[in-house]
């Protein structure tokens, strides 16, 4: 069973993580996307809720496929969320499972420095969006995926929302924006 999973703050989840999931959802048996408690490397960065996060999930990715579950693990573990204990996680539950673990240029750079980071590429792969292609270690089962031209972040979503929301709004699902809106997020 090849299982993938795609964790981060979510806050929000943008068009881009969309697109990243939509690119491989067909190339695995089950997707799994994890909203972080609090992602190690962006330490006091999130601003909404776990809750919240977990429903913008909901509605950014749960209809893209069937084989996707927007899971509260991370969120109901102690913070911070690191992935190695969630890939324990889904291999106590599937170990015989192929996994990958998604990621993006920004934790791709950073990949090496991973809270457990040997043990964790004894485990999985890693399949990196990349736009500019960074040199990385050899040694690291690291798949590109180069062709990814979406520059887009959730910090850049809630610095335009209250200064340009057209061009905010360009940034997200609907769904997402008009959850954001009605819950007044970000300052909205």
């Amino acid at each position: 069973m090849k299982i993938y999973m795609f964790g981060g703050s979510f806050d929000p989840p943008h068009l881009a993580h969309i697109e990243m999931v939509n690119r491989l959802v067909d190339d695995c048996d089950k997707f799994f996307i994890f909203p972080a408690k609090q992602s190690p490397n962006k330490v006091n960065e999130t601003m909404a809720t776990s809750d919240q996060r977990l429903q913008m999930c909901v509605y950014a990715f749960g209809e893209i496929s069937p084989k996707i579950e927007v899971s509260n693990f991370e969120l109901n573990a102690s913070s911070p969320s690191y992935t190695i204990n969630t890939v324990r996680w889904i291999l106590n539950q599937s170990p015989e499972c192929d996994l990958s673990v998604i990621l993006g240029e920004d934790q791709g750079n950073l990949l090496a420095t991973w809270y457990e980071f040997e043990a964790l590429q004894k485990v999985v792969s890693f399949i990196c969006f990349s736009r500019n292609h960074f040199t990385f270690n050899p040694k690291i089962r690291l798949e590109y995926i180069d062709d990814f031209n979406y520059d887009i972040s959730s910090s850049e979503f809630r610095n335009e929302l209250n200064n340009n929301a057209e061009k905010a709004m360009a940034l997200l699902p609907s769904n997402v924006f008009n959850y954001i809106l009605e819950n007044k997020l970000y300052s909205c």
